[in-house]
């Protein structure tokens, strides 16, 4: 859920709107992304930008902060005062990152809609007071960016809405944008890990040490139809129950994530955890990726010290 400063202004700027025209507006935003279209591609107007906020926001911002708290786990120095972030919408990876990160004092935010970007505004006045924000008018995947420009550079939700040479050509100028880490976020299907491979491909060629989720730079396991992707639940609040009808409280946000480096000390994991642990007759089966590919761990109950530690890992967790 968005933090709650966030969250006030928010809530301030939706008194006396329309909650009609925002379910109306937020079920085109929906279905655009559910169709894996670019749902930022439907925003025209404020109200428009404020369904996104409402009904997409806080989603974007629990995958983020979540790929952020993986960033933090694994690269325990890093305490950066500074990021770029491109493709910002109304902000959401600045407002995650300053919640992982307290020490970052400011941030610069690449953003062609106008909508978003007056939005991004509004609400950074109350969830920012202490951070100075640059927002700059310009579309993401074309502008030119400083090298060694910010400490963390994240792109979310970004990559499946460009072209291939597009996609490959901004995660390469991100990585020499980037002091400390490049994290990049994209929907939890497959083509947003079509997209992450691809650049994890790119980048590892470039010099990039992976710090999460993989387990190192080998080349990726995945085949088929299979996947890699993560979820992470978050509460929906009444007017996000309302605008959706929905009755169900939270919702579970799938995502892709890729963190990479050329600076940092890693703190890669054995393995990782790539889908909910299952409980099959006493018995706990964990799919995994590790250094030398996929595996299928079966931990039995007569294992008493590795059945209670198996017992507790959820999907996405390191083991």
């Amino acid at each position: 859920m968005l933090p709650a400063n966030v969250r006030a202004a928010l809530d301030a700027l939706l008194d006396g709107v329309s909650r009609n025209d925002l379910a109306q507006r937020a079920m085109a935003i929906s279905e655009r992304y559910r169709a894996g279209g670019a749902s930022k591609a439907v925003i025209h107007d404020r109200m428009d930008a404020l369904a996104y906020a409402v009904v997409r926001m806080p989603a974007t911002y629990a995958a983020v902060g979540e790929a952020l708290e993986r960033t933090a786990l694994h690269a325990p120095g890093l305490a950066p005062t500074s990021i770029l972030d491109l493709g910002a919408g109304p902000g959401t990876a600045t407002f995650a990152a300053r919640e992982v990160w307290p020490s970052i004092t400011h941030a610069t935010e690449i953003e062609t809609n106008a909508a978003f970007r007056a939005l991004a505004g509004e609400l950074r006045a109350v969830g920012l007071p202490y951070v100075a924000v640059e927002t700059r008018a310009g579309d993401a995947a074309t502008m030119s960016v400083p090298p060694k420009s910010a400490d963390i550079v994240v792109a979310s939700y970004l990559l499946v809405e460009l072209s291939e040479n597009q996609a490959q050509k901004l995660v390469l100028s991100a990585l020499e944008s980037c002091r400390d880490a490049l994290v990049l976020v994209e929907p939890g299907t497959s083509a947003g890990f079509a997209r992450l491979r691809a650049a994890r491909t790119a980048l590892i060629a470039s010099g990039a040490r992976v710090i999460a989720p993989c387990p190192g730079e080998m080349a990726c396991p995945m085949s088929g139809t299979d996947w890699c992707h993560f979820s992470v639940r978050l509460a929906r609040s009444r007017d996000h129950k309302l605008v959706k009808g929905a009755d169900v409280p939270f919702e579970d946000e799938r995502f892709a994530y890729l963190v990479v480096t050329r600076t940092l000390d890693v703190q890669p994991t054995a393995a990782r955890v790539l889908t909910e642990p299952a409980v099959e007759r006493g018995d706990v089966t964990l799919k995994v990726c590790t250094p030398s590919g996929l595996a299928v761990e079966r931990v039995p109950r007569r294992d008493k010290t590795g059945y209670k530690q198996a017992r507790k890992l959820a999907w996405g967790d390191n083991r």
